[in-house]
């Protein structure tokens, strides 16, 4: 099964941190992250289980820039020094429906959460078929840019970014392009720990392939206990 990871999952996959004490001292202390007491700390213990499935094959996990790239803004719990779950995993790369580096913005325009939903919008500009079309081949004509094949052909899919993004706030416009990037690439899950965003989804009239899913459930249904498919949202 092929899956987006989110990058709330990624920092909950920390367990812990190694520090020097205070004292003089070479031994090393190992921090161990404190327990939430809700919900989602239920969640958070399953990753170890993720993690062993990724390992065995059973789950193929994928990344994208555009999720490495905000690794900037959230940085590991809370120093460099930590043990992460997914430590030995190998995560393969999804295309991004456009790459934004080849715009030639700042690294503070590429990890801003304000510019990531400017750059939402902008896929909301081409209304019709025929505007994109002519986009593209302007496109074509700027060695700069150069769009890819897959590029084009999500530039020609854009509604369906549209339909994701309809009626749902704006904040939740980054996770929505991790959804859509996960949907264009052929993956079957978009893995999160993000409840809101879930919710929101579970609430959309989308026919999608790519469904969001908590671990718990994810691991349900690798191990047959359910089928995939959209979930309702919680009540």
């Amino acid at each position: 099964m092929k899956v987006l990871f989110d990058n709330c999952i990624r920092q909950d996959a920390i367990r812990g941190e190694y520090v020097l004490p205070e004292e003089r001292s070479l031994r090393v202390i190992y921090r161990p992250r404190p327990k939430r007491n809700d919900w989602k700390q239920k969640e958070i213990d399953h990753l170890g289980t993720i993690a062993g499935l990724c390992q065995r094959k059973k789950i193929i996990p994928y990344i994208t820039e555009e999720l490495e790239v905000e690794e900037f803004r959230i940085l590991p719990w809370p120093s460099p020094n930590y043990k992460d779950l997914f430590a030995d995993i190998k995560f393969k790369k999804a295309q991004c429906p456009i790459r934004r580096s080849k715009w030639g913005l700042s690294l503070d325009q590429y990890i801003d959460k304000e510019d990531i939903i400017k750059y939402c919008k902008c896929f909301f500009l081409t209304p019709s078929l025929e505007r994109t079309e002519k986009f593209i081949g302007g496109m074509r004509h700027n060695p700069t840019i150069n769009l890819s094949e897959f590029e084009e052909k999500c530039l020609r899919r854009s509604h369906i970014f549209k339909q994701i993004c309809h009626g749902i706030n704006e904040k939740h416009f980054p996770d929505a392009l991790h959804l859509w990037t996960a949907e264009e690439n052929g993956l079957d899950v978009f893995l999160t720990t993000d409840k809101k965003f879930k919710n929101v989804m579970a609430r959309q009239r989308v026919d999608l392939k790519c469904i969001v899913m908590f671990p718990s459930e994810l691991i349900n249904v690798i191990n047959g206990g359910a089928a995939l498919g959209n979930p309702r949202a919680d009540a």
